[in-house]
């Protein structure tokens, strides 16, 4: 702190010197703009006159400018409008500090105004209406908290008083809070919300001010109601009636409660009682809202004819109120339950050699219903050969044979008895018995066809399996289980030792393997034997065929040798001759020996050719004598097998010399002949061309047309798919008389027999075509329900049962009445029924003596032995018999040989075996301590499976004083109460525990019981309260935000929500506490919010409140008083209150930029503050007479050109511990003063000019630069036209702005090399400154002058020349030379010769440099006389300049005449081309051939493999008419595929997964794996 305190000491004495008074004022607010405050200037003691030199003004330390001066007069005036309450919050004095300043010299006066208040405000609240909750029972004295209101005025005109209208119920109170009052609203009398439920009232804030003002709050104060009324229904009970079999979701009543209470106490839910019987819950559901009772599940008279439902209606308030109800709903019955059919014993197997009469089974039907609409008719309703007979009991009937069966006509029956009542409409009911016909063996088997032919290659496997038989059987297992053997007897008996048959599936397999060239064909037999008792037999013939394979290559016969064979021939043979034949054979058959002949090598291909079919060579052409001696020829022999053999021979051709020798003028003929016959040779060739490119094209149209009739003639066949996995399933449609069959199954075995109309892999479809109308209604009544609409008079079916009764009156029985009591032991005798029916004991078994119960429990058994009924299980009365009624078994006693039925009841009677159980062991509920004595609560009843009197018959309670029991009789059952008797009293005991115990009436008597649990529920009558009514915190300023700094805990001796407390800060603090602090709503832990500042305010007083969460709630209130702890948290701050941004570089030192003030939000030691200047720079501080005001002045003078710009930055540094600073910078631009000259970088300039510039476009340009800034940098230039060049600069210009010099002419190289001159650059300053330059100027060569030819001499605009030489000129002499030049110098004049046309590339060369001709080679007879060669001459500019000459040479011939050697050199030369011509024509004529014989096999297996791949048969029916479909099925993978219908055909398209007959099938043949064919079909 020392060093603070000897800097502060001297500054202090140095300002002293300086030192002015300090001025106040004071002026109200609210005074008008312009209103004078005082004369400044005059109580400064300033000079008037000079204040605008001066610049005489006034700061403002806030940012508001409330005053300013007059520059004129000195006055201090009020700039606009000052409202003290916005400036100066508070009751304290209101001080705006001013700085009044004057320069030259620089001085700082101080004026200080005090605004004083005026009552210009009324008191206004934060909110113009508040409004309370508050319940009719709270206590009087409970206080309120009001929103207090607020006055910005202080003093006296603040806020002195509230008041209050006049009302019976609340009044005031005041409370101080530091300067503030908080109003307080106190209930001084209990509310009655049945009097009056609002209060409305108005609470006036009024100031001390004269006259004083005053503002007004509105209160609505809501009473609350309690909740002190149950829900009330209209009537006690309710009637109401409905129709059996109503739709779910029916709305059938709604019920309507109401409660007088308010709120959640008003609302009412209603509910089922939990007393009523399970069914009804399924039945029946209540909408808890609305009330209205629906239909939920089935309502069926016979199960229930009247339901009792005991409805609750419960208000929404904690604890609830019930008020109860009971809704008598009564079913009214209608003929809704058809008959039903019950098949008490079946045979689904019947041999077919039954007899008539046999009984299959034994069924009786049964009708829910009573009276009319329980009587029933039953009928056998379709064609079928089987009836039924009735039995000696209503409803009972026996279905017998009335024919002989036969399996192989039918061997399923599916028998549709029809039951329908008597009832208006009538119902009725369908049962269909499922009877096979199992199997005799009466069926041979048998071969579809006899005999069959077999077609087998020769070459098989030995061992192999090389075909396959299999004969059928009508019959079913093992009497259609066939074994095969081979009758090995007869003339075959050599061949039939190789072969053997699988006796299983009938493969046959060859030990051999045959040989066509051999054997041609063999017959042998086979028999097929079923497995029946006596076997059955049938055997087939077998004819067997050997097909040929191309097993044996060809043979040469000629030539003989295996070497080849030499054949000579004169050279003088003509074109076509014969040389040799090549013979052959193959020990194949048909195609298979069917051979071509190919020359394969051959020394010369022009010579001789081969005949494809015979063999024959023959010349092509005449020989020369340029032709080889002799020559080789390769001849392969190839048959025409699916898989070729071959073999080759060698031949070789020698040519024999004739004797005499060859004129020059037979040399010509020859050679003119061999032309013609080449011509000769060629035409034929181009026709056989033609011929076979026809049939080829013609082929190809075949084929093409064949592919397209395939889609229309093709035949159905199972195709395979390429993942095919062996799980193929077929599906066969057929039709037979007017009904249509589908089979579907697995691998079906097309011998398969399947009876129409089964349950299995079979559908039934009536055909709509060409069926009458009585077999279609027969199929219509397998479908469904019938009506009889013949039987409207219900007298028919009482005379149809009449005579049935009459009828069954000769077969009555007694009935037989056992009883038995529950729970006996497994085995106990019920009684001997064999005896009391008198049945004979010994043929108890034989008779097939059982019993048969109506129940799906077997409780019972009969011993066949001894014709005793026994118990077979345990049986529990109150699980089969519910109800108190009799409990009664029916039992069917059946014996056969003959069928008899008699009928058994079995009474089963109750035992005490159960003890009374509640469906929950514990029930519990939730009581108001508040509650009224007399209240009821349903508990929970009891449950005994036991009847009468061992049934339930009393409940007790265990003894204590609030409670007792009360039971209510509901039809059968008791349900019991628990009543309450006396209040209670949660403060003296919170739970009560209570045992309800429910006893029946056996002996001794069973009972079980029922733990209560009583909660006593609290009312809300504690309000929070706090440890202490006021908290004291000290906490150091800028904590961080979110730090906690207090925890709040007030306690509620309440329970539940009425104990949980919700902590806030009351509504009346100041505005700024909520910014900075914030209250956590549960935990109470008072948090920072925002930032704390101690220079902001040291202290804050909370208000806090603690509520509980009743409804409506109490409140607590205290108060925390934090005090904010200082610390050196602010650093200095600088202000700068004049500055001159721009300082002229010749400014004198001392020269004031700028004036600063700082100033530390700290007081004492931590406010005073060290001012210096940091960087080096030419400024200074001088301190001011007052503390902390400084101005900045230049300490030497300025060069801008060399700092044209500086950071000024001054540190204010405070004394507090540690210390802090601040930094400001201040921005001086250095303005310029002109005092540099324009300035070149380099001089002389030189420039290189390439000619040919473009006249009046800029060639180059010169530049200067200035140090000097704006006008003082702003240069033009000017070209110096003097001296020498004149002529030169005439042609020259110059832009004056930048420099751009411009040619008014195009320079020549040719003419110009190079000039010079000046330029003067000048600036804008005041006087300008200026310097010259000189310019060197160097013209640059361009091409632009193309060669020059200068021999051969140009004529005409052309370069030509003609030269003659001897033909006998040797290889590299020399023909002539071009000769030319350019004008151009360098690359852009070095010429280069090229040779662009020449007659012959092989004679002439040119050289690249020189432009010398010269020969390559020497001439021959055959060049020719005159040739012309185009020489081009270019440049090497970078655009090349060309020029062209041209040379003739002429060839001067020698005077000898041509030997005949040269004639014999151009025959052979015409010889050569011909053979070439020829040679493509041969080989054309191959290809064409190639891809015809190939297109031809593609046809012929084509059309081979329609037989093996496409082809399938359809399964025949004996009644087939002609709309045969067909169906099959097969899996792929994940897949599984059906194809559906008749005549299929494979371009149909349709889309996979459709409902119709669709199959998707992928094409194995030449079809990607991504690719498939839709295949559909219908029928």
């Amino acid at each position: 702190m020392g060093v603070c305190v000897l800097f502060h000491f001297p500054l202090l004495l140095l300002l002293a010197i300086q030192a002015f008074a300090e001025i106040r004022y004071s002026i109200p607010e609210e005074v008008k703009h312009g209103t004078i405050v005082g004369n400044v200037a005059k109580d400064l003691g300033l000079d008037v006159s000079s204040l605008v030199d001066r610049r005489f003004r006034v700061v403002s330390e806030s940012k508001e400018a409330f005053f300013e001066v007059n520059q004129h007069n000195g006055a201090l005036h009020v700039n606009k409008r000052i409202d003290r309450d916005e400036s100066c919050r508070g009751s304290g004095a209101c001080l705006v500090e001013l700085k009044v300043i004057v320069e030259n010299p620089l001085e700082i006066h101080y004026v200080v105004v005090e605004i004083t208040d005026v009552n210009d405000h009324s008191p206004t609240f934060v909110e113009k209406e508040q409004t309370f909750e508050i319940a009719e029972n709270t206590l009087p004295g409970m206080r309120f908290q009001l929103h207090a209101a607020h006055d910005p005025d202080a003093g006296m005109n603040s806020i002195r008083a509230y008041t209050l209208t006049a009302n019976e119920h609340f009044e005031i109170d005041i409370r101080q809070s530091d300067e503030d009052k908080v109003p307080f609203l106190v209930l001084k009398k209990s509310l009655d919300r049945e009097q009056k439920d609002k209060h409305w009232l108005l609470v006036t804030a009024v100031d001390g001010g004269k006259p004083p003002r005053s503002g007004s709050l509105n209160l609505s104060i809501i009473v609350f109601d309690t909740n002190d009324n149950r829900p009330i229904f209209s009537q006690e009970m309710y009637q109401i009636t409905i129709s059996e079999n109503v739709q779910i979701g029916t709305s059938i009543f709604k019920m309507n409660a109401t409660d007088p209470d308010e709120g959640t106490n008003g609302d009412i839910d209603y509910s089922l009682a939990k007393t009523l019987k399970k069914n009804v819950y399924s039945v029946f559901e209540i909408d808890k809202s609305s009330g209205v009772i629906r239909v939920k599940g089935i309502i069926d008279y016979e199960d229930n004819d009247i339901y009792k439902l005991d409805i609750e209606a419960s208000d929404k308030a904690i604890p609830s109120l019930t008020g109860v109800c009971q809704v008598i709903i009564k079913i009214r019955d209608i003929n809704d339950n058809p008959p039903t059919i019950e098949v008490t014993s079946l045979s689904d197997k019947v041999p077919e050699d039954s007899k008539p009469g046999t009984v299959i089974s034994l069924i009786s039907v049964k009708d829910e219903d009573s009276g009319v609409n329980g009587k029933i008719i039953s009928t056998i309703i379709n064609d079928v050969p089987f009836e039924l007979k009735p039995s000696y009991k209503e409803n009972i009937y026996s279905v017998v044979t009335k024919e002989y069966l036969d399996r192989e006509k039918v061997s399923h029956y599916e028998i549709t008895i029809q039951a329908t009542d008597c009832g208006e409409p009538p119902l009725s009911t369908f049962k269909t018995l499922s009877i096979q016909i199992s199997d005799v063996n009466d069926n041979s088997p048998h071969f579809e066809k006899n005999p069959i032919e077999f077609y087998l290659t020769e070459n098989n496997v030995a061992g192999n399996s090389i075909f396959s038989v299999s004969a059928i059987d009508k019959d079913l297992n093992d009497n259609a289980a066939i074994s095969y053997h081979i009758v090995r007897e007869g003339r075959h008996n050599d061949i039939m030792s190789f072969l053997n048959i699988n006796s299983e599936n009938g493969e046959i397999s060859a030990l051999k393997s045959f040989d066509f060239e051999t054997l041609k064909s063999f017959q042998f037999q086979v028999v097929a034997t079923d497995g029946g008792s006596p076997p059955l037999s049938s055997n087939v013939t077998v004819n067997v065929f050997i097909l040929d394979q191309n097993d044996n290559a060809p043979v040469i016969l000629y030539p003989v040798s295996s070497n080849g064979s030499a054949e000579e021939i004169p050279r003088n043979m003509k074109a076509g001759d014969l040389v040799t034949k090549v013979r052959a054979y193959d020990a194949d058959i048909g195609y298979n020996g069917w051979l071509l002949f190919s020359l394969q090598q051959v020394t010369d291909h022009s010579l001789f050719t081969l005949d494809r079919y015979t063999g024959q060579i023959r010349t092509l052409r005449s020989f020369t004598e340029t032709d080889e001696a002799e020559h080789g020829l390769l001849i392969l022999v190839k048959d025409n097998g699916n898989v070729s053999l071959s073999a080759t021979a060698t031949v070789t051709v020698k040519l024999v010399e004739p004797k005499e020798a060859f004129a020059a003028s037979d040399v010509k003929r020859a050679a003119a002949k061999v032309d013609e016959e080449d011509d000769n040779v060629t035409f034929y060739l181009i026709v056989t061309l033609g011929s076979v490119s026809l049939l080829f094209v013609i082929s190809i149209i075949v084929l093409i047309a064949m592919q397209c009739s395939k889609s229309t003639e093709y035949t159905s066949k199972y195709l395979q798919d390429a993942n095919y996995d062996g799980t193929l399933c077929h599906s066969i449609q057929y039709r037979s008389g007017d009904k249509r069959y589908m089979l579907v199954g697995p691998r079906m075995s097309i011998g398969s027999t399947i009876v129409p109309g089964s349950h299995a892999n079979t559908l039934v479809l009536p055909d709509r075509r060409h069926t009458s109308s009585g077999e279609l209604d027969r199929i219509i009544l397998l479908g469904g329900n019938v009506q009889f609409h013949d039987f409207h008079a219900m007298g028919v079916c009482l005379l149809f049962h009449f005579a049935l009764l009459l009828l069954l009156a000769i077969q009555a029985f007694a009935e037989i009445r056992y009883s038995i009591p529950e729970e006996v032991k497994h085995g106990t005798i019920v009684g001997n029924v064999a005896k009391d029916l008198g049945l004979d004991v010994s043929s108890l078994v034989d008779r097939r003596f059982r019993v048969v119960s109506e129940s799906k429990e077997a409780f019972f058994e009969v011993n066949q032995h001894n014709g005793a009924l026994h118990v077979n299980k345990r049986i529990d009365r109150d699980e089969s018999c519910r109800g108190s009624g009799a409990c009664l078994v029916e039992l069917k006693v059946i014996v056969e040989n003959p069928l008899e039925i008699h009928y058994v009841v079995v009474e089963i009677t109750d035992v005490n075996d159960h003890s009374p159980t509640f469906i929950e062991k514990q029930q519990t509920f939730e009581i108001a301590e508040h509650t009224l004595p007399g209240m009821r609560f349903q508990l929970h009843a009891a449950h005994d499976p036991d009847a009468g009197m061992n049934s339930i018959r009393a409940y007790t309670l265990t003894a204590n004083e609030h409670f007792e029991i009360d039971l209510r009789q509901i039809d059968e059952d008791k349900v019991p109460f628990l009543v309450l008797k006396k209040s209670l009293d949660r403060e003296q005991k919170d739970k009560h525990w209570l045992l309800v115990t429910a006893v029946d009436g056996g002996k001794p008597p069973r009972s079980g019981s029922l733990n209560v649990s009583i909660i006593v529920l609290d009312s809300n009558d504690n309000r929070p309260i706090f440890s202490e009514e006021i908290y004291q915190v000290t906490l150091a300023e800028n904590v961080q935000i979110g730090t906690s700094i207090f925890k709040m805990n007030a306690t509620d001796p309440d329970e539940g929500t009425n104990g949980e407390i919700d902590y806030s800060l009351a509504k009346t603090l100041n505005k700024n506490v909520y910014s900075v602090f914030e209250l956590d709503k549960s935990s109470g832990i008072i948090k920072v919010k925002g930032i704390i500042d101690y220079e902001d305010n040291d202290i804050y007083k909370l208000d806090i409140e603690a509520s509980d969460k009743a409804i409506p709630p109490l409140t607590g209130e205290c108060r925390v008083i934090i005090k904010i702890r200082d610390i050196n948290d602010n650093p200095p701050t600088i202000e700068v209150t004049s500055l001159s941004n721009k300082v002229p570089e010749d400014s004198k030192p001392g020269t004031v930029i700028s004036l600063i003030s700082v100033k530390d939000e700290d007081s004492g030691v931590n406010g005073k503050i060290i001012s210096t200047i940091i960087n080096d720079v030419p400024f200074e501080l001088k301190p001011s007479y007052k503390e902390n005001i400084y101005s900045v002045v230049t300490k030497e003078y300025l060069d801008r050109e060399k700092v044209s710009h500086y950071e000024i930055t001054i540190q204010a540094t405070d004394c507090g511990e540690p210390p802090l600073s601040m930094f400001k910078t201040l921005s001086i631009q250095i303005s310029d003063v002109n005092d540099n000259s324009p300035h070149f970088e380099k001089n002389p300039i030189e420039f290189y000019l390439i000619e040919n510039n473009v006249a009046g476009n800029s060639i180059f340009s010169v530049s200067a630069t200035d140090k000097d800034l704006n006008d003082n940098a702003a240069i033009s230039y000017h070209i110096v036209r003097e001296g020498l060049h004149n002529d030169i600069m005439s042609f020259l210009n110059i832009n004056s702005e930048n420099g751009q010099i411009s040619a008014l002419k195009s320079f020549d190289f040719e003419t110009l090399k190079s000039f010079q001159f000046q330029v003067v650059a000048t600036d804008g300053g005041s006087p300008p400154l200026s310097s010259n330059v000189t310019v060197n100027v160097f013209i640059l060569d361009q091409n632009d002058n193309a060669p020059v030819i200068l021999y051969p001499v140009s004529s005409n605009g052309s370069a030509e020349g003609v030269e003659e030489i001897p033909r006998n000129m040797k290889a590299g002499d020399l023909v002539t030379k071009v000769r030319a030049y350019d004008a151009d110098i360098g690359y852009n004049g070095w010429l280069l010769f090229s040779l662009q046309q020449v007659t012959d590339h092989s004679l002439f060369t040119l050289d690249r440099y020189t432009g010398q001709i010269r020969t390559l080679r020497s001439f021959t007879e055959t060049d020719e006389a005159e040739h012309g060669l185009l020489i081009l001459v270019k440049d090497n500019g970078n655009v090349s300049l060309s020029a062209t000459a041209t040379v003739t040479v002429k060839l001067v011939e020698p005077k000898e005449a041509f030997a005949t050697s040269d004639v014999k050199r151009a025959a052979a030369k015409v010889d050569e081309e011909d053979d070439n011509v020829t040679f493509y024509l041969i080989v054309t004529l191959g290809s064409v051939s190639l891809l015809f014989v190939i297109s031809i096999i593609v046809l012929i297996a084509m059309q081979c493999s329609k037989s093996t791949e496409y082809t399938s048969k359809y399964l025949q029916d004996a009644n087939y008419d002609g709309t045969l479909c067909h169906s099959i099925q097969y899996r792929s993978g994940d897949k599984r595929y059906m194809l559906v219908g008749p005549r299929m055909s494979i371009g149909s398209t349709i889309v996979p997964g459709s409902h119709a007959n669709t199959l998707v099938l992928p094409d194995r043949r030449h079809t990607s794996s991504g690719e498939s064919y839709h295949v559909s079909t219908s029928c």
